[in-house]
């Protein structure tokens, strides 16, 4: 009998005690590295959706193992970010113990099934030695000026109470952790320049062996497009100025009116003094909107601003209107409008009565918004819109007041967060006043020995011949570093300017203390900053770890953090804003690879010898973000020359998700284990007897409809478990889980047991190699395709067969049974495997070689049909002719009946498929 409880239980010691699937260092082996998006243990316990995947990754590296790979195959957690922090606070206890606690659950419950990790590869991104690394990449980037400061109305959760990226927000404007109503607030933030990337992001996503669909949301994420961009001066007044964006520039002679956000930084500028108190009170209300609001409302309001600008094209002076549909980061936050090619601006223009100028010949109902031929446009009438195009950009380039642009849907990734249970940011601000007043120095030599701080001055032109080596340097730092444009509200970083007259100018400032230089000094926004060198900068450990009321870091209340003096003659303070929840897991594929490392952030020999991952496996909700930004790390690092590959992830694969019943009242959603019974099909509360609606929905604590793996693995075995979530349909698709059907991979796993208990032949041993050979390449090509369920069942079939007679090829048959089994049932295979053979682990053991000749059939089944109908099926050997085919055929009485008194016509035969017979 199958006692799986002391089975299990061997094995799992054997494992750990013998470290099985410990890596090995031997780098002269063809390397395999899967990796399984690691979880955030932020509740008491996974459910059984986790596994699929783990099991998924889990199947493949025993079979790459077994195929004599060098198989990285780690596992770490996620330990900081908001469900773990909100987890703290709801239950009134350090994030760092229920952490702590958390991962214990969760390790254990991963170690009930047992996968095949390395748990010497373990990382934890709460450890300062794993964050130390992290801090060091946004170090760098700082330096890159990839990073960078700037006040932005942003999403604001008030019952979160932190900041969202766009991203966070759902479609009806609601925080996509705890779907309350989110505001817009301003702040200071940090923000990542993702967008200097977007071209090669972009690109090189047809590189690696994704879904489909999944390249194609990055793509229409980033989304790249070329436009035109022109200033429209004010109206008696040439030194102010909007500017706008088009690229339709075919349609510029029909612009009547120009509209500005109510954010727009120069807004005041085109207010007429008239309408200052009614501007000023539609500003107001409009900041209090959502975007959502504001872009989708069916209310469309609007302020005429008593100002006009002109059009350069042909100097015609039209209205501006302040209307809140346009976005803060709208690109230039203004607009042209074109009423009779738009459908908005038509609407527009119709209330406010305002003039309507067809410039593309239709002949029909305007607004027409498709390509046709010009009118009402002087020189460049009856042109196509396509070559009005291009010589309406010579016409502004020879007027000179144009610039193309490149634009991306894409934005530059808000960066900060302001939560306790994240990575702090290494960076201390200077009061700009204090710098200024520091002593200059030329020379390290130069400075006096002593504790204060100075300041050590180089010429920017030499200072780049040192920096050539990161090429993008210059260009980010001489073309978009100067607080100025850091506030304007034009700003982008696709802005080229020319380096050579910055370069004559600037100047670059190290602050030094005891004759070391503690960091290259920044200029930005409200202050001046430095890199923290002294990494980790550690996150202290405080009592009241609630957000901020205000909306400020917890750790602003910190004083001995946040206030600190290095030098006599200089004090600052620590930037207490933290990092978002993506940033620790957008590297963390590579601490894996050298994960003992203190002194670099992985090994270039490993990282050359693991490259990128090999079968990335994890929830198909991480599409974009998730993917999107470790793939825009892994391309920094690369241009640094951390990593030696232009992808971090080779080959992806998802999981849809595991679906389950879950029970919901008036009053929310029930326990239905303890609340719900059925009876004639419907669905009630056993307590009040009312009756509660059923649905099938993702498998969520909030939901209450999770299952706990454990539960399954005391009932039901670790082995059938596992079996039973790769059965589930396609790996790709959703799978709804029935706790019930468990049973029929646990009755299999038993026939299996038995098979090695009591012989149960196959009537001819040929047929029962056959099947075996079968098996290996059914199985080996299922499992290199991700056709888990597809293997398991040739499995079942395979053994339902039966083994040979003879005493040799029984044994062989049974040997690569288990050999090919073990990634799916791992416990049962080893077991089975010391029992008959008495040898170490069947982990170590190779993957059974099929025969091709083996796996082809010498008989086939063909159709035999006539009058246009399948009328029967004949079993027949591949070896035979046309002649002895067709005489076997018309002697089968089911065929014979509709010959009869018939002429045969014509006798079709397609080899090894079907006869067909004509007759008349």
């Amino acid at each position: 009998m199958y006692n799986h409880k002391q089975i299990e239980k061997y094995w799992q010691e054997y494992w750990e005690e013998n470290k099985t699937f410990k890596t090995s260092n031997d780098f002269s082996k063809p390397k395999f590295y899967t990796l399984d998006m690691f979880p955030y243990p932020s509740g008491a316990w996974l459910h059984v959706g986790h596994p699929k995947w783990y099991t998924a990754n889990d199947i493949i590296s025993r079979y790459k193992n077994a195929s004599w790979f060098n198989v990285l195959h780690p596992m770490g957690w996620d330990a900081f970010w908001l469900p773990a922090e909100n987890y703290a606070i709801k239950t009134w206890t350090h994030p760092s113990i229920t952490i702590k606690n958390n991962i214990e659950t969760f390790k254990s419950q991963i170690k009930a099934l047992w996968f095949s990790y390395d748990w010497d590869k373990e990382i934890d991104t709460t450890n300062p030695k794993y964050y130390k690394w992290t801090q060091f990449i946004f170090a760098k980037m700082f330096e890159a000026w990839l990073a960078y400061e700037q006040d932005l109305p942003i999403n604001f959760c008030p019952s979160c109470k932190t900041w969202l990226a766009n991203e966070e927000v759902l479609n009806n404007w609601s925080c996509e952790r705890c779907w309350a109503q989110v505001e817009k607030r301003k702040l200071r933030q940090w923000v990542l320049a993702i967008t200097k990337y977007a071209d090669r992001l972009e690109k090189d996503i047809d590189s690696v062996d994704w879904p489909e669909w999944i390249k194609d949301m990055q793509k229409k994420w980033i989304w790249r497009s070329e436009w035109v961009e022109f200033k429209l001066k004010k109206y008696w007044d040439e030194e102010k100025n909007i500017s706008v964006y088009t690229t339709r520039l075919d349609t510029v002679f029909g612009m009547t009116y120009a509209v500005i956000a109510p954010d727009h930084k120069d807004i005041n500028d085109f207010i007429n003094l008239e309408q200052k108190e009614v501007c000023e009170k539609y500003i107001k209300t409009s900041k209090n909107k959502s975007d959502l609001d504001r872009t989708w409302s069916k209310e469309k309001t609007w302020v005429f601003t008593w100002s006009y600008v002109i059009n350069p094209f042909n100097k015609e002076k039209i209205p501006v209107y302040i209307w809140d549909y346009v976005l803060w980061n709208y690109w230039t936050w203004a607009v042209m409008a074109v009423p009779a090619h738009d459908e908005r601006d038509f609407e527009f223009a119709k209330k406010m009565e305002i003039k309507i100028k067809e410039v593309i010949s239709w002949g029909k109902e305007i607004p027409f918004t498709s390509d046709w031929i010009l009118i009402n446009s002087w020189e460049f009438n009856w042109l196509t819109s396509k070559k009005a195009r291009e010589e309406l950009l010579n016409f502004a380039i020879e007027k000179w007041f144009w610039e193309k642009k490149v634009n991306y849907k894409l934005r530059d990734w808000l960066f900060s967060r302001q939560r306790y249970w994240w990575e702090p940011i290494p960076l201390i601000h200077l009061k700009k006043e204090d710098i200024k007043w520091l002593k200059r120095i030329y020379d390290l030599n130069d400075c006096p020995l002593d504790n204060n701080a100075y300041v050590l001055k180089t010429k920017v032109d030499s200072f780049l011949e040192e920096e050539k080596k990161i090429e993008f340097w210059s260009e980010a730092c001489l073309s978009e570093a100067s607080s100025t444009a850091r506030n304007s509200n034009s700003f982008s970083w696709n802005n080229e300017i020319d380096k050579r007259v910055l370069c004559s100018k600037w100047e670059i400032k190290d602050l030094v203390i005891n004759k070391k230089i503690v960091s290259r000094i920044y200029s930005w926004l409200y202050s001046d900053i430095i890199i923290d060198w002294n990494l980790p900068l550690k996150l202290p450990n405080v009592e009241n770890f609630e957000p901020s009321s205000d909306g400020n870091s917890p750790l602003s209340r910190v004083d001995d953090f946040v206030n600190i003096s290095l030098a006599p003659n200089l004090s600052w303070k620590r930037e207490t804003n933290t990092m978002p929840q993506w940033w620790w897991s957008c590297w963390y594929y590579l601490r894996f690879q050298d994960r003992e490392n203190e002194n670099m952030l992985v090994w270039k020999e490993a990282q050359k010898y693991w490259w990128s991952v090999d079968s990335y496996v994890g929830w198909a909700e991480h599409a974009v973000l998730h993917l999107l930004y470790a793939r825009f790390w892994h391309k920094f690092l690369y241009d640094i020359g951390i990593v030696s590959t232009k992808e971090p992830f080779a080959k992806l694969r998802n999981q849809w998700l595991v679906l389950a019943y879950a029970y919901e009242d008036e009053n929310g959603w029930l326990i239905a284990s303890d609340l719900v019974f059925e009876e004639n099909w419907k669905f009630f509360h056993k307590e009040t007897k009312k009756e509660v609606k059923q649905v099938i929905a993702k498998m969520s604590k909030s939901l209450k409809n999770v299952v706990n793996p454990n539960d399954i693995v005391e009932e039901f075995w670790a082995d059938s478990l596992r079996l039973y979530e790769m059965s589930l349909w396609d790996f790709k698709d959703s799978s709804p889980w029935d706790t019930k059907n468990i049973i029929w991979v646990k009755r299999f796993l038993d026939k299996v047991w038995d098979l090695f208990e009591k012989d149960r032949f196959w009537e001819n041993d040929e047929t029962a190699m056959k099947n075996m050979h079968k098996t290996i390449k059914k199985v080996w090509e299922d499992i290199e395709n991700y056709k888990f369920n597809t293997a398991i069942s040739s499995l079942i079939i395979l053994v339902n067969y039966g083994t040979p007679k003879d005493e040799d090829k029984k044994n062989l048959w049974l040997k690569n049974l288990l050999i090919i089994l073990h990634p799916f049932a791992p416990h049962l295979a080893e077991e089975l495997y010391k029992k008959l053979w008495n040898k170490e682990s069947i982990y170590l053991a190779s993957w059974p070689k099929y025969d091709e000749n083996m796996t082809i059939d010498n008989e086939v089944v063909i159709w035999i049909q006539v009058l246009g109908k399948l009328r029967w099926e004949l079993k027949i050997s591949l070896d035979e002719n046309k002649d002895e085919i067709l005489k076997k055929a018309k002697e089968i009485e089911s065929v014979t009946k509709w010959l009869e008194w018939k002429e045969i016509v014509k006798e079709i035969y397609v080899p090894g498929k079907i006869i067909n017979i004509v007759v008349k």
